[in-house]
């Protein structure tokens, strides 16, 4: 059981973490800087560089805690799709997810993407994170939609296909559309989305894949 030291400690991770990100989202990389992370932190300066010495570490590690964060909500929220229908759960599952590309967290982490282009140190802290994140992405696609052994290069293409068009549709969303339900035109892309997703899972299905 982690003493009081222990349990302060991971309290001003959380409390910069979470700083962060609400930074990066209000004000994006360049605007975001160590000293104002601090002060919505509420914590010193001193604290801040003993947890985090560098900038680049410190929005790299609160973007993959709070993925951790909303990767556990999805998960939670996946134990309620309807049992023993992949395609029912994958069209579940898809509107469990959509919510996260239009949110604080994918927003702050296409600051950090852009950002990476051109800093080479982001760009290493960036890919290792996105590597780390896409193996955890596959492992529960793989659980949630019981993928069978032996079929990796479909579920592959259908993770690239979720998530390039969830992020595409995010980033449109953003840009052009005002807060609030989305617009037809969202609700008809994420619903043909559903369809060439189910259809690569009939294909494997029709290969002996689940049932």
């Amino acid at each position: 059981m982690p003493n009081l030291q222990e349990e302060r400690s991971a309290e001003t991770r959380r409390r910069l973490m979470d700083a962060t990100v609400a930074c990066l989202y209000e004000r994006g990389y360049v605007g975001t800087t160590t000293v104002e992370i601090a002060a919505r932190a509420g914590v010193s300066r001193g604290a801040q560089l003993h947890h985090f010495p560098t900038k680049n570490e410190l929005v790299v590690k609160a973007l993959e805690y709070v993925f951790d964060l909303r990767a556990e909500e999805v998960r939670t929220l996946s134990s309620e799709l309807p049992a023993g229908n992949p395609i029912n759960r994958l069209e579940g599952l898809i509107d469990l997810l959509w919510p996260v590309f239009k949110g604080p967290t994918f927003y702050a982490w296409l600051e950090l993407v852009v950002a990476s282009r051109t800093d080479p140190q982001l760009r290493e802290l960036v890919l290792t994170a996105g590597q780390q994140l896409t193996e955890k992405i596959r492992l529960g696609f793989a659980q949630i939609l019981d993928w069978p052994a032996g079929h990796d290069e479909e579920l592959d293409a259908l993770i690239d296909l979720v998530f390039g068009q969830l992020e595409a549709l995010g980033l449109e969303r953003e840009l052009f559309s005002a807060a609030g339900d989305d617009p037809p035109a969202f609700v008809r892309a994420i619903a043909w989305l559903k369809k060439l997703a189910t259809s690569i899972l009939v294909s494997v299905r029709a290969s002996g894949g689940p049932n």
